[in-house]
């Protein structure tokens, strides 16, 4: 028989406490801070989840069950993200959101959304560009789109994990905002194509608005978890010179002269609301030697306030990284391994773009029995090749 998901969240956070060190977490932070603020640090940092051994029986839920309940959503964050990273020795800071999926900043002017089981919500109703041109950001969004659940999973989250002692350890970061022209694109659908070359005038409006709600609903999350505009748990990084992430999927699909145009002005001025903060782009996959995205990563680098980026692209993977630590941005992810390669090998060809311990967050790929030796091999390594 199922067992109640309130036992489970107690079960889970209760292994959690019991397998967090604070003063690994405490390192954590200080390393990523160092990285995405271009300082060197004693370590580049390594972040993995460790497969956990538990006494008892994982279950798990669809995504429309998670979606309408937060105990659902907390339990599957901590289960299958939380506890893998305080069940292992990497640099990771653990922290959960109000899984909504990339709707919420669509929500806000009323596009239309789907719930699936199998998958995060999806948008399935655009707006009309008439009822976009008309529409005008209030001060407070808080009661629009998908704004009362993430607000409802926000606080609930807050409250578990403080009632289980992990208030410091576990933190409720901001939910997925996307991005200005993400906001836009998926509000508008595909005729914001067709727009940036018959009526840019409109794109541009558009684009500023779509940038009033990225800011308005990172200020909501911050307001609600108590984290500075300008500090803290951006997803998956801790930051001190900036406090939030930006998603730009649907950004990879122009050219470099108009993301230039009609883009970067408005992910500036996002960005600049909290002191910076990163991106992030989906498109193609490791490995698979696909381009997208990689024309404007020169372009990313002339945004002051971006710090690091992560991608899932590349067919010089070593070539980029080496782009972005001369344009300042920190990389923020993996290196395809290849077939065969050893551990030592592999972390020394990540390292190589690298002539001092500063430039990359660094999510490696690791095989089984990996786990328990990749920190030591990381760090002798770097003692090794930055000595």
């Amino acid at each position: 028989m199922a067992e109640d998901v309130k036992a489970l969240l107690d079960h889970v956070c209760d292994t959690i406490a019991e397998r967090a060190n604070p003063a690994r977490i405490a390192t954590a932070k200080r390393r990523h801070a160092d990285m995405l603020a271009g300082r060197a640090s004693d370590y580049i940092p390594m972040l993995f989840g460790r497969p956990a051994s538990l006494s008892f029986e994982l279950q798990s839920y669809d995504w429309k069950e998670r979606f309408h309940d937060p105990d659902k959503s907390l339990y599957c964050q901590l289960k299958d993200n939380v506890l893998p990273q305080v069940s292992g020795d990497g640099d990771n800071v653990p922290g959960v959101r109000a899984d909504m999926g990339v709707v919420n900043g669509m929500s806000i002017y009323g596009a239309g959304y789907d719930v699936p089981e199998h998958t995060k919500p999806v948008v399935n109703r655009y707006v009309s560009k008439g009822d976009l041109a008309a529409f005008e950001v209030p001060e407070d969004i808080s009661d629009l789109g998908t704004m009362p659940r993430v607000r409802e999973h926000m606080e609930h989250h807050l409250a578990v994990l403080r009632e289980h002692g992990l208030g410091d350890v576990v933190r409720v970061v901001h939910c997925d905002q996307q991005g200005p022209f993400d906001i836009s694109a998926q509000s508008r659908g595909h005729d914001i194509f067709i727009d940036l070359y018959e009526d840019p005038d409109f794109v541009h409006d558009l684009m500023a608005k779509s940038t009033q709600i990225y800011i308005a609903i990172s200020k909501l999350c911050k307001r609600i978890n108590g984290e500075p505009d300008d500090s803290g748990l951006a997803v998956d990084y801790w930051i001190e010179n900036g406090g939030v992430r930006m998603c730009g999927d649907s950004d990879i699909l122009m050219s470099a002269e108009l993301y230039r145009e009609l883009v970067q002005p408005y992910v500036k001025r996002a960005l600049a609301a909290f002191g910076g903060g990163w991106y992030h782009y989906c498109g193609g996959a490791r490995g698979y030697k696909r381009a997208e995205g990689l024309h404007l990563h020169e372009i990313y680098g002339e945004i002051e306030p971006l710090r690091g980026l992560n991608w899932t692209t590349a067919g010089d993977w070593l070539g980029e990284m080496r782009k972005l630590r001369s344009l300042g941005v920190t990389h923020l992810g993996s290196l395809p391994r290849e077939e065969g390669e050893s551990l030592d090998d592999y972390f020394r060809r990540a390292l190589s773009p690298y002539d001092d311990r500063r430039g990359m967050i660094f999510w490696p790929e690791l095989h089984d029995g990996e786990h328990e030796t990749a920190p030591k091999i990381w760090h002798r390594i770097q003692d090794a090749v930055f000595a």
